[in-house]
């Protein structure tokens, strides 16, 4: 509790340059407020929900120095400092619980991150470091309101002292990703609480008032920050914990029909106030970013990115905030989709968020105008024909998204001097797709990728490595080479740059 104290008074504390008259004081009600919900649900004796919560953190963090010592014998980690392991069993195996750490009071469990193949190497990038966006999953209690919620349970053993099974009751079972051994996961007992005037249940007879009662608390899950998801990986998510989304769809006013649930670029990119779109249709988002690029002497300078995303479909979305689990596995298990749709936000609002400007869209030169280059023909029927038929697209509506998307970047500027057009169409059903197209010297780029669970970028089609292997500049190029490149990057328009410097 001590390093809760200091967080609460820091909270209290004026900052640099900060005046008395602007500080409010949400943070420490926040932070208190956590603090005061455990005093008020806790049943002494009984029941300690502090207790509980550090529980799950004595199983998370013996699961976290496990994924430590396995990472360590890997070959490509040889050397690597323990900050690096520890950033990458945070993005790519169970996540890194801490405890009252970034400000928060309370337990998280960390599971993904800005610029994660970037550890700090001193003093000043960690300081800078504490600024990057962090993706966690905030651990809480509260009343239990609703049937079919579990109560909360106190144990430092929900994963056993050896993480994973004995060799004889794995032989036959599927490894998990990474070859990873199954995780001997435990199911600690109930709580029994004695009976007391303080837990009786008004509806309760006078025999079963001196029987022992559950806890009427449940443990809970913030997502910070809030995950945006199409409806069937919504419903995939309420899966891990045995519960159903709420209903997405808005309430409308007396004697009208409801209002369509939103859809993802709705959520992730909201429509300013005044004006209309309708979201049966296509919508396309134009930004202007300045980018810093370095030419081959090594000197930088500034390029403007005009930037076009193309919502391809309208895919109906929601976004998740809170929800109750039982189980610190069911945490576990989400993190590879909540990390996919993590690593789509980054590219998203890098190259189309906030820190870009307003562009206006450039005007289409008529569709007779020649073509500069060719495009991958039925690039889209050809990989979504492999998915289910729900998100299997019709070929002739691929075939208009391309000549929509296209002419801006082949029949305008070539991206010459200091300007470069970038366009991207989004579409995420069945899973996040980005088509990314722009110009190199006489020639267009096309890239179509796809991003997996656990943020990792498989290339589907690219008409880069043929390109680049006829200029004979350096290591050819292979998909795995340009989807690590992207990854590591996180940005679509220094990626672009980055394969610019390949074929000029």
């Amino acid at each position: 509790m001590e390093a809760a104290s200091q967080i609460l008074l820091a909270d209290l504390k004026l900052g640099p340059n900060q005046s008395p008259l602007t500080k409010t004081l949400d943070k420490f009600a926040y932070n208190f407020g956590h603090i005061a919900n455990l005093d008020k649900l806790s049943i002494i004796p009984g029941l300690d929900c502090y207790e509980a919560l550090a529980g799950i953190f004595t199983s998370l963090e013996r699961l976290h120095h496990w994924d430590i010592a396995n990472l360590r014998k890997e070959t490509e980690m040889a050397g690597k400092s323990d900050q690096y392991l520890s950033l990458a069993a945070l993005c790519t195996r169970h996540g890194y619980p801490v405890m009252h750490a970034r400000n928060k009071v309370g337990l998280a469990l960390q599971y993904w991150k800005e610029l994660r193949f970037v550890p700090s190497s001193d003093d000043k990038v960690l300081a800078f470091s504490e600024n990057e966006k962090v993706w966690s999953l905030l651990l809480d209690c509260a009343p239990i309101e609703s049937l079919g919620l579990s109560p909360v349970r106190v144990s430092e053993d929900w994963i056993s002292k050896d993480v994973v099974k004995p060799e004889n009751e794995q032989q036959n079972q599927a490894l998990q990703p990474h070859n990873l051994p199954i995780l001997d996961w435990q199911e600690p007992e109930n709580i029994s609480l004695p009976s007391s005037d303080e837990n009786k249940n008004s509806g309760m007879d006078e025999l079963s008032m001196h029987l022992p009662t559950l806890p009427q608390v449940t443990f809970t899950v913030t997502f910070d920050p809030p995950v945006i998801l199409p409806q069937t990986d919504c419903i995939r998510l309420y899966s891990y914990v045995n519960a159903t989304p709420p209903n997405p769809s808005p309430s409308a006013d007396f004697g009208q029909r409801p209002l369509p649930p939103p859809t993802f670029d709705d959520l992730f990119f909201p429509i300013s106030a005044g004006n209309k779109q309708d979201p049966s249709e296509s919508r396309t988002i134009t930004r202007l970013r300045d980018v810093r690029v370095f030419d081959r002497q090594g000197k930088s300078f500034t390029r403007s990115h005009h930037n076009t995303l193309f919502i391809y479909k309208p895919i109906y979305s929601q976004e998740v905030t809170e929800m109750s689990f039982s189980h610190p596995r069911q945490l576990i298990d989400m993190l590879p989709l909540l990390r996919q749709f993590a690593f789509l936000s980054i590219l998203l609002n890098n190259s189309f968020g906030s820190e870009t400007k307003e562009s206006s869209p450039k005007p289409v030169k008529a569709a007779s105008a020649p073509a500069t280059t060719k495009t991958v023909k039925d690039e889209l029927a050809a990989f979504m024909a492999s998915s289910d038929d729900e998100g299997q697209m019709d070929i002739e509506e691929e075939q208009k998204v391309k000549q929509e998307a296209k002419p801006k970047t082949i029949n305008g500027e070539k991206g010459t001097g200091q300007d470069m057009n970038i366009d991207v169409i989004l579409w995420v059903h069945p899973s996040p797709y980005l088509q990314v197209v722009f110009p190199v010297k006489d020639s267009t780029i096309d890239i179509t990728l796809r991003i997996l669970e656990g943020g990792v970028v498989e290339i589907v089609n690219e008409n880069i490595i043929e390109q680049q292997a006829s200029t004979g500049k350096g290591k050819v190029l292979t998909r795995q080479d340009l989807g690590k490149v992207l990854e590591r990057l996180e940005d679509l328009c220094k990626w672009a740059e980055w394969i610019r410097t390949r074929l000029c």
